[in-house]
């Protein structure tokens, strides 16, 4: 596959490529049997992919469905070495100097399953984004309704097809007074799974969407997204810091969007809401908002 459309764009048909091209050659079984050739020091790389703790000079840019490719410019790095072994153990591809790693081998179900110790989040500093490819993104001078067109063109978001796209969700009756931060876009996945993507312009506003991040969390959405207009690179690591380190929000999402440059910058992929497990209203207010896709 010609996985390096980075070079001139990634399209919503590229994405759409990639992620069958994943499901045909990369499956979960595949990965999981070429685990069984890489070191604990190689896995430990995909566990450092996962949490957006990279500290390499190489360009990284990421599919929407999660796949990376890490583009070894400077090849003498360790990281290029362990990404070598992936390939050559048949987890992962080369092109040139440019290694892919299918999302299926940095999903959570590979990435927690691992003999790994567990790492905390005081224990490591956010420096590297992600770069996904959004070209023809640009038409859009709203940076919802640009990402949301997108979405539906490319229906898939981190290992999942997205089978419903919904911008800017209204007022939910069945959830009365709690609905009280308007979610901008809604992704109801293949699984059944809700993510919830929210925008908050910080160009105009001193409000980062710490909060609104948290009551999405307390909606019972399955993963979520902050998502700013571009600022600069030091900003935008600042507060992927910030809220990986806000215990109650640890596991949220952040991201920016350039639409200049047609691209969206990963600097913090998501986790999966833990208050799922922990909050009995948030397993209701998660079943009523389900109630009210299916109702559109």
């Amino acid at each position: 596959m010609a996985f390096n459309c980075f070079r001139r764009g990634c399209d919503a048909a590229d994405h759409l490529k990639e992620f069958e091209y994943c499901n045909s050659n990369f499956g979960i079984d595949r990965v999981r049997k070429a685990l069984v050739e890489l070191s604990p020091e190689h896995m430990a790389v995909l566990q450092r992919i996962r949490l957006n703790w990279l500290n390499t000079r190489n360009p990284v840019y990421m599919f929407l469905s999660g796949s990376v490719v890490v583009n070894c410019v400077w090849g003498d790095e360790a990281l290029c070495k362990h990404l070598e072994a992936m390939r050559s153990a048949g987890a992962a591809e080369r092109a040139g100097a440019a290694y892919y790693l299918p999302y299926t081998l940095l999903s959570d179900e590979v990435v927690e399953n691992l003999p790994l110790p567990e790492v905390a989040e005081e224990e490591y500093e956010i420096k590297k984004f992600y770069v996904v490819s959004l070209r023809g993104v640009a038409g859009e001078a709203d940076a919802v309704e640009a990402l949301a067109k997108f979405f539906e063109v490319a229906p898939v978001f981190l290992g999942r097809r997205a089978v419903k796209v919904v911008r800017r969700v209204p007022h939910i009756m069945q959830l009365a007074n709690r609905y009280t931060d308007r979610i901008d876009i809604l992704l109801k996945l293949a699984d059944g799974s809700l993510t919830g993507v929210g925008y908050v312009d910080v160009t105009k506003t001193y409000h980062l969407g710490f909060s609104m991040a948290k009551s999405f969390l307390l909606y019972g959405l399955d993963r979520v997204v902050v998502l700013h207009p571009y600022v600069d690179q030091g900003f935008h690591r600042e507060v992927a810091n910030r809220l990986k380190n806000r215990w109650d929000i640890s596991e949220v999402g952040y991201a920016a969007l350039n639409p200049m440059e047609e691209e969206l910058y990963f600097y913090k992929l998501p986790r999966v809401n833990r208050y799922l497990k922990m909050s009995i209203s948030a397993q209701k207010y998660s079943s009523l908002i389900r109630s009210y896709i299916e109702s559109l």
